[in-house]
Order: structure tokens, then sequence, then C-alpha cells
């Protein structure tokens, strides 16, 4: 038996003794609603938080009417009505009051409909705060997360202009400080920093303590004042004043991310999902620094998302949409053909031709390079096997994915490639990319160790384009070094980059090391880029990158690729 079924039959002055006596072990507001006599009692407490003259309210359709946020009150108007007429049984909604200060407060308004004296229908119940238990963050004294959701969409939903910007900041290294320090290190930053923000903004502005490491600011001032990257970097001031004065035991930077305009169309979910993307762009950016959210970001991030859903579905349909380009490779003097380089290319129906600039760092950042890679290196294999019957020492080259060095049994795959499909490992040469991405490690060395000891060549390609050139020439012991075609421009329009490669070709030469020169695409160019003395000549001159059908029909047909055939291929 509940307390609802002890009042079925008692006086209303008898109802309001028990709701007062339960009303003292609760942290909500009990209230009695006459609905025939329109009359409202509610406990004392409430009096005291919401604008009520007494306990007792006659006439309580138009007080409520003050009480209840105008828009939300056409909605508490039916609900009641229901019950009074006997349509309901109960009533259930949350909804909007304003308290003593003018501020919203949102609310949760439960009550059941019982039968009082003289046949009177009684709404009894009780009204909860939603979120008061945890509307504040113990470590800041912030408010929380869902406390901003419900402020935001109130302000959002009734006076969007009012808004001047939304700031999320995040900290930057605080995994760092948890680790490295412990949790209550991590909570002495997070409360150092609430306290920053707190003495850098208006009291005007709301901040709140999100997930981890992040806060939130809301300028819903609708006055004129400081812009948002003027109120970061005084925070960021503060933040570094506060650092030196505890004498640096204790490090760390804050970026930010901003939402500053189109606020009327806008939901609080979406002011999360916005501010975050900003946050994380900051950060991408390099960190210590704030990013305002710009649509055309945020468009080409979600086009990155579907392209990468539509990747992993034609990866999932047996690699649709995937196929292998081959561009020639020829040797000097006499520009014979001696190989190809293996190329991604792919076509999706939503998105047509997408460069490989594109989708392949899309396919390392997901992961899906490492399936995709075993795709290529198999279609390289198999097609190598093939022309080798007209080129008996044809080699492939073969791209290889840092992420496929660090996250894959690269290894095992050749070994099964190779056995599978029947081929010598001399068919195949990889090439690793000059980038900065292939780290020398010891668990690196041991794995270019292997393959070299399995008579499987590597290549260094890009070369040129990076900072550790004769690290990688020393580390890598690459076959063959592969000199970008950006730097080839460079040595045609530059006589000391042209004495360079020249220079460059000759030690590698001496390290036992064969040239290859990409990007040779004019006449001029390759009589100029010849005398250099590379070994091989990869380029549209001798050929664009071709479907393997393709690529038969043009160059298979010649051991010696003769100029005019090579420039008919352009």
């Amino acid at each position: 038996m509940d307390y609802l079924d002890i009042v079925q039959g008692m006086s209303l002055e008898q109802i309001s003794s028990v709701i007062e006596v339960i009303q003292r072990a609760s942290d909500s507001y009990l209230f009695i609603m006459d609905l025939n006599e329109d009359i409202y009692r509610i406990s004392e407490k409430a009096t005291k938080r919401f604008p009520f003259d007494d306990t007792v309210i006659e006439n309580c359709t138009e007080v409520l009417k003050k009480v209840v946020y105008p828009s939300d009150y056409p909605m508490v108007e039916e609900d009641i009505g229901k019950c009074a007429s006997g349509e309901q049984e109960s009533h259930a909604l949350e909804y909007r009051w304003f308290d003593r200060k003018g501020k919203v407060v949102w609310i949760n308004c439960r009550g059941t409909v019982v039968t009082g004296p003289e046949g009177h229908r009684l709404l009894i119940g009780r009204v909860s705060e939603i979120g008061k238990k945890a509307k504040a963050d113990n470590v800041t004294g912030l408010r929380k997360e869902a406390r901003f959701c419900l402020d935001a969409e109130s302000v959002l939903r009734d006076n969007p202009q009012s808004v001047r910007y939304m700031m999320r900041i995040g900290i930057d290294n605080f995994k760092e400080i948890n680790e490295k320090e412990g949790i209550e290190a991590g909570d002495e930053v997070l409360q150092q920093l609430s306290e920053c923000i707190l003495a850098t903004v208006d009291e005007s502005v709301d901040v709140y303590r999100m997930l981890a490491d992040e806060f939130m600011i809301m300028d819903a001032s609708a006055v004129t004042g400081e812009d948002a990257g003027t109120i970061y970097d005084r925070i960021k001031k503060k933040v570094a004043e506060t650092i030196r004065e505890e004498e640096y035991s204790r490090f760390y930077t804050i970026s930010a991310g901003v939402l500053e305009s189109g606020f009327e169309d806008k939901t609080a979910a979406e002011i999360l999902r916005l501010t975050e993307f900003a946050l994380n762009e900051a950060k991408r950016n390099g960190r210590n620094q704030m990013a305002v959210f710009e649509q055309k970001h945020y468009d080409e991030y979600l086009r990155r998302l579907n392209m990468r859903k539509a990747m992993r579905r034609d990866v999932n349909s047996g690699f649709s949409g995937f196929e292998v380009f081959y561009q020639p490779i020829v040797s000097t003097p006499n520009y014979e053909l001696v190989g190809a380089e293996a190329l991604l290319r792919w076509n999706n129906e939503a998105f047509g031709n997408v460069s490989p600039a594109v989708f392949i760092p899309i396919l390392e950042e997901s992961g899906l390079i490492i399936p995709v890679g075993r795709f290529v290196m198999w279609e390289a294999a198999r097609t190598c096997r093939k022309w080798r019957e007209v080129v008996p020492d044809f080699r492939i080259h073969v791209n290889l994915s840092y992420v496929q060095v660090h996250k894959s049994d690269l290894l095992k795959d050749l070994e099964i490639c190779m056995q599978e499909v029947g081929i010598s490992p001399d068919s195949l040469v990889l090439e690793l990319t000059e980038s900065g991405y292939i780290e020398t490690d010891s668990r690196i060395k041991e794995l270019f160790r292997d393959l070299k000891n399995k008579n499987i060549d590597l290549a260094l390609d890009d070369f040129g384009t990076g900072y550790s050139n004769m690290r990688y020439l020393k580390e890598i012991e690459a076959e063959t070094i592969k000199i970008d075609r950006s730097f080839v421009v460079q040595a045609l329009q530059n006589e000391h980059d042209y004495n360079i490669i020249s220079h460059l070709i000759d030690m590698a030469h001496s390290l036992g090391s064969s040239v290859c020169m990409e990007g040779i695409e004019q006449q001029e160019e390759l009589t100029k880029m010849m005398k250099t003395h590379p070994d091989m000549i990869q380029g549209y001159y001798f050929g664009k990158p071709a479907p393997a059908e393709k690529f038969e029909e043009q160059f298979l047909k010649f051991k010696v690729l003769p100029k005019d055939s090579a420039t008919d291929s352009l």
C-alpha cells in the first residue's frame, strides 16, 4: 500500500498534512491539485524556490500560467485538462518553470488522479528538478553536460539570437598528466582550469564541465562584448600565469573549438557535435590554438566519413570498385621495358573516380589499407606471372603503406602470396615512401633484413621530398632509389639542383643502388635528365598508368619502347 491508497477518502486538510510529512524525506516538491475547484496546494519548500505566494493557491490555472514557461503551457494545460475530464488518470511531463529569479528550470512533473472528499478528482504527485542530483561536478563545482543540454535547448528554442558563441575547451595533454602523475593531479588541473575560465569570462556567461577534460562556455548574454578569440587568448594567458605561479610543477596547454553563428536552426546535440569537431580541428592543426567551426571543413569531414563507409562496403564486396593500374618502367639507355609500378585506383558509384591522394589516406586512417594492400599484392603477383611469359625478367613495383609495415605481418603475407600465385621473390619490388613514416627502429630493421634475406628487393620512393635521405639510404639499403618528379622539376629549372641530382645518382651507384627517375613527361626533360645517368625512367613520356588489359595492348608487344610509340600513349 502506498501513500495514494492512504489518502483515499481523507479530507483535503488531512491529505495536506500527510503530504508535508512525506515532503520532509524527499528532494522533490509534492503537490495536490483539486481538478474540480481549481485549487493547488504545494509544499512550503517549493514556495522558496518558485514564485508561489502561498502553499495554497486558488485560481491555480492563472497562477501556473505565470510559472510555466510560455511555450510549454499549452501542452501542460491540455494534459491536465484530460486528467480533469477523466480521459486519463495520470500526468507525466517534462517542461519548464521559472524560478524566483526568473531563470528557467527544467522540471519533471508526475501525478496520479485519486478520488478525494465529496468525490473531487485530485491530482497528487511531485515535481522534480531534472538533473538536480548531478547538476554540479564535484571536482570543479560547475554544472555538468546534462545541464548544458537543458539550458542550451531552452535558449536555442526561444532566443537563439541571444547566443554570441559556444566555446568548447579541452586540455591537450590531460591523458598524459593522469597517466604520469595520477588522477588526483588530473583533478587539480581541472579545478585550476575551471578557476581560470571563471576568472576570465563575465558573470552573465555560463560555464559547464563536460566529459573528461573538456569545458563548455555559452555566451547568451545578447550584449556586445569581447569576441570568442579574445576570450580564448585571455584564458590561455590566465592558464600560463597560473602555471608560472606554481613554478611549472605541472604544465599543460588548452585548445578550443568555437561556434559563432547559425544558432537559429541548431539543437543542443548539434552544438555538442559541431564544437567537438572544431576542437578536434584545433588539435589536429597542432594544439594550443583555437579553431572556429567552418561548414565547408565539416562537410569535407562528413564526405570523408561517408567515403570510408563506402570503401568498407566495397572491401567487403570482394574489393568492388578497386582496380590496379600499371605504369611502365624502362631501362636506359635503350628504353627497354623492364617493369611497371602497380597503382591503386578506386571508382565508386556515389563518389566517382577518386584521387589516390584523397582515398589512400582514408584507407590508412581506417586500417582498410591492410586488406586492400593484400588485394594489390595478389593482383600484382598474378599479373607479373602472366607478363613474365613475354618479358622474362619483368618486375612489378608494389607500394607499401606505413600501416602495412607497422600493423600487419607483411613477411607472412608475401610468403603466402608468392607460394599461392607461384612467382619467385625477384618478381616483386616493394616501394617504401621516403616521407618519414617508415621508422627505422629495431623491429623494422629486422623486417627489412628478412626481406633481403628472402631476395625481395626494396625501392626507396619519393626520394628528395623528405628530410632523412642519407639515413634511409644507410638503414634501408634499398636496391632502387626513385627520384620524385618534384625534385626533377627543380633540377630542370635550377642548375644547382641539377648538380645535386647528378651527385646523388653517383652516390647511389657507389652504394650499389640503381636509380629510377620519376615524372619524365617531355622530350626536353628526358634529354637533359639522361645526362645524369639514371638506370631507369618512369613517367608520362613513356606511358600513363593503365588497367592491365590496356597495358598489355600498349606496351607488352614491345621489348623496347620506341619514342614515337611512347608519345602516342600520352
